[in-house]
């Protein structure tokens, strides 16, 4: 009987011994998988982190760029605005030349036959078209449209032909829709009503 007993203690501490060894080992195997698997996601993050920075640094690239082409554009826009503002500043001083001389000097009284001929005028400034400037002005009068009469008659199609034949597709980008009605004002000597109406305009073209 003694001995019995002492066989199923042995077995049973057997069984406990083999239990824990099980155990043992499932967990040990257990704590190296997940010591892997955090491993792999330490790897991921890692390399997560570092796309992120380039991205970052990219960003704080462009935003720098960017700040450096604003600044650019922010003094060209400021000259361009004084260089304007001397123009308009410079178109009054001459307007305000002329009339001045046209109130000093007094045209001779004529005779009638000579006042019943009527005659061409020689040249205009045509500079004082919104939209046009000394090399436009220079090319239209070499085409024989060198007063403004002759300006209002025209055609805006025309005067794109006649740009294009002098100065090549980069005169493309002039837009003289509105230089024959301009004309027709300042052959009328309205020019406070021309003066009003380039206000509104941009390079002779409607804003």
């Amino acid at each position: 009987m003694t001995e019995h007993i002492f066989e199923i203690v042995i077995m049973l501490l057997g069984t406990a011994i083999l239990g824990f060894l099980i155990a043992w080992f499932w967990r040990n195997n257990k704590i190296e998988e997940l010591e892997q698997y955090i491993r792999a996601i330490e790897d991921k993050n890692n390399r997560l982190q570092a796309e992120y920075n380039k991205i970052e640094q990219k960003l704080i690239d462009c935003q720098t760029e960017k700040k450096k082409k604003e600044a650019v554009i922010g003094e060209f826009e400021k000259r361009l605005a004084e260089c304007q503002a001397n123009l308009i500043v410079s178109d009054l001083n001459l307007f305000k030349t002329e009339s001045e001389i046209k109130k000093i000097v007094k045209p001779k009284k004529q005779s009638k036959a000579i006042k019943s001929v009527k005659t061409d005028k020689i040249s205009d400034n045509l500079t004082k078209i919104e939209g046009i400037g000394p090399k436009i002005s220079s090319i239209l009068k070499s085409a024989g449209i060198d007063t403004y009469k002759k300006l209002s008659l025209t055609k805006p199609t025309k005067i794109s032909e006649l740009l294009i034949q002098a100065g090549g597709n980069s005169y493309n980008r002039f837009d003289p829709a509105t230089w024959p009605n301009q004309a027709k004002l300042a052959d009328q000597a309205k020019w406070d009503e021309l003066k009003k109406w380039q206000d509104e305009l941009k390079g002779g073209k409607k804003e």
